[in-house]
């Protein structure tokens, strides 16, 4: 049943996607002619996400040829999670988890896989983009990712509090600490402190091609390929290479987009567990963007990301379900679109336990054109 779903959704996305294509031709024009700015540049931020390949999301038009950017792109998160059976653990004192403590539970639930994760993990992203050709577009993206305690702890317990929204166990742990565990079959990863800091993680090469570009909007075909240049021990990166393909759309009215994503991932081994195979992955997005002038859009994106643990034997529920964000902020761009700014703030929907508490992402970046242009 939950193949079928999942084989219907990337169906239905992707068909969709490819039905406003013929809506929107027309006679070309460049896109750096469209006024809008397109999506938030930022992929889900649950660290276990965070070390397969994911296309940071992108509206349907491509760069100019010959026109670069040049992008650093932050997201900061704060996330607990895990296990209910880790969650739970409470002895009226705040704990650290210990691999003692993960062995009991392992005992009273053997052959389940469970996870904890209690860190404050930040993405700091350094992009590279160029129109190398009339219709096609090259990017490279080189990630580091560290993982830290933090300091959000308190002010997020005392907001749950505050509101009655229940603090999910984060009670019975102590604040602002690094705690990660996962446990896959007979092979287990566990992590009392930072694993690293400003580890560089696996790098992305994408190469976009756009498919109809028009003043009504516009599509885009994306395939990546992601090269295993992370630490693993560092939980800087998963091994292995991992390819995929994304559409990418963008519809005009006014001074409204709306930018619609679906993309389909396959991931390779994961070196920590050998003996596992992760699934494929979907994933969605929808962003609403307001032009409000030719310098400042207001946006609202949400986007949602399948698990390579889905439909595994004996997968923890909640590492197996889809993991959703919502984002909310502002891009600015200057007078003649030589530098851009964007920032937002990320909430996890829908599933609380497998994605990030709050977060926040900002970027800056520069554009470069031809001389002459």
């Amino acid at each position: 049943m939950k193949r079928a779903r999942v084989s219907f959704l990337v169906k239905g996305g992707m068909s969709g996607l490819l039905l406003f294509s013929s809506a929107i031709a027309g006679p070309n024009v460049f896109a750096g002619e469209s006024r809008e700015q397109g999506p938030f540049s930022e992929r889900n931020q649950f660290p276990f996400n965070l070390l397969f390949l994911a296309f940071p999301a992108r509206g349907g038009s491509i760069l100019p040829q010959g026109e670069r950017e040049l992008l650093a792109v932050e997201a900061y998160a704060n996330t607990f999670a895990g296990s209910d059976i880790l969650t739970s653990f409470n002895t009226g004192e705040r704990e650290r988890l210990t691999p003692s403590m993960l062995a009991l539970a392992q005992s009273r639930l053997p052959g389940t896989s469970l996870f904890f994760v209690d860190t404050e993990q930040s993405r700091t992203a350094l992009i590279y983009r160029v129109g190398a050709l009339r219709r096609f577009e090259l990017d490279v993206e080189v990630p580091l990712l560290s993982y830290r305690g933090g300091i959000l702890d308190s002010a997020i317990e005392g907001y749950h509090r505050n509101n009655r929204l229940g603090n999910g166990g984060r009670e019975n742990y102590q604040q602002d600490v690094v705690q990660v565990a996962l446990t896959l079959g007979s092979d287990q990863y566990f992590a009392a402190r930072s694993p690293s800091s400003l580890e560089i993680g696996d790098t992305l090469l994408t190469g976009r091609y756009s498919l109809v570009e028009n003043h009504r909007g516009s599509l885009a075909v994306s395939a990546g390929l992601k090269l295993p240049t992370g630490s693993t021990a560092d939980l800087g990166g998963s091994g292995s290479m991992d390819e995929g393909m994304e559409l990418e759309g963008t519809l005009r009215q006014g001074k409204q987009r709306l930018h619609l994503i679906a993309g389909w991932v396959h991931p390779g081994k994961w070196a920590l567990f050998p003996d596992f195979n992760p699934s494929d992955l979907v994933n969605f997005g929808v962003s609403y963007e307001f032009a409000h002038s030719g310098r400042i859009s207001w946006i609202g994106q949400l986007q949602t990301q399948s698990s390579v643990f889905r439909g595994q034997t004996g997968s923890d529920g909640y590492l197996a379900d889809y993991s959703t964000e919502i984002l909310a902020g502002v891009k600015w761009q200057g007078v003649k679109r030589h530098c851009f700014f964007e920032t937002a703030v990320i909430e996890n929907i829908f599933n609380q336990n497998n994605g990030v508490d709050i977060g926040f992402m900002t970027s800056l970046g520069v554009r470069l054109r031809p001389a002459g242009s």
